[in-house]
């Protein structure tokens, strides 16, 4: 099954060789936790618009002033 082959039951490598499996899928695990929670925290910073507006507030103006004035002018 997937390129591993563990001998058969009672075996004492067998047990030696699933302990250390077992190990390694926890390790793997857990790295994969961290690395999903890192992930995380990246993109809820990215997106935190407050911040982003707060940092440099004169792009946001100058793009809701002109949007205001093309909304403002369209004809139906």
């Amino acid at each position: 099954m997937n390129g591993v082959d563990l001998p058969l039951e009672g075996d004492s490598t067998s047990i030696d060789q699933r302990e250390a499996l077992r190990q390694s899928i926890e390790e793997d695990k857990a790295e994969l936790l961290d690395a999903v929670g890192e992930l995380k925290t990246a993109v809820q910073h990215q997106f935190q618009l407050r911040e982003r507006i707060g940092e440099n507030p004169v792009p946001w103006l100058v793009g809701g002033l002109l949007l205001g004035l093309w909304f403002g002018t369209r004809h139906y």
